[in-house]
């Protein structure tokens, strides 16, 4: 938290007018987005059918590294929760908060096609999600209009933190914490 005010007090200042290009350039403020998504993908579970029989070249076998026979008509499910905590993507603390990884070198960018298709959370391709852009400078430009006004952000006093991952969530088309998150908020930074 601390990071993204020093951030966000650098780049605006004594600046009431937030732009699109001024959020595009807080490089911390993208991280924090982008580990937010990678943890809570808005959609956690996605699926498609196929066109045709196909065979993928692993997946399969009790090692994972068997072909998989899809035949044309089946529906395949893929789980974008599951693989946004995979540690041979995003290493040992992949089911850590860490908003830092981003700007460092992860097992995930080592292979072109995990590093394409490793990190979906508005889908890709042909599919990628038509509002990406839109949420992700709607969401930018919340945090950054409430962490303006409300300096002081933090969790209530006797708020009990749960390991990520551990807490209650209710997985349905989007994923939410069950008993929702409860901060206090204040005009002062204490």
């Amino acid at each position: 938290m601390d990071k993204l005010r020093s951030e966000i007090a650098c780049i605006f200042d004594s600046r009431v007018e937030i732009t699109r290009s001024d959020l595009r350039k807080m490089n911390y403020l993208q991280n924090v987005l982008k580990e937010t998504l990678r943890l809570y993908p808005s959609v956690p579970v996605n699926s498609r059918t196929a066109l045709k029989t196909t065979v993928l070249p692993v997946g399969g076998g009790p090692d994972l590294k068997s072909p998989v026979f899809v035949p044309r008509g089946a529906s395949v499910a893929y789980s974008v929760y599951s693989m946004h905590r995979r540690p041979d993507f995003y290493g040992m603390d992949a089911e850590l908060f860490r908003p830092e990884r981003w700007e460092e070198h992860m097992p995930l960018n080592d292979d072109p096609t995990n590093a394409k298709w490793g990190y979906l959370p508005f889908n890709g391709g042909p599919r990628t999600c038509l509002g990406m852009d839109f949420g992700l400078t709607e969401a930018a430009y919340t945090i950054v209009h409430l962490i303006q006004r409300f300096p002081g952000i933090r969790l209530p006093p006797g708020e009990k933190v749960e390991l990520i991952g551990v807490e209650k969530q209710t997985m349905t088309l989007v994923v939410s914490i069950t008993e929702g998150c409860k901060v206090e908020v204040s005009r002062d930074q204490k």
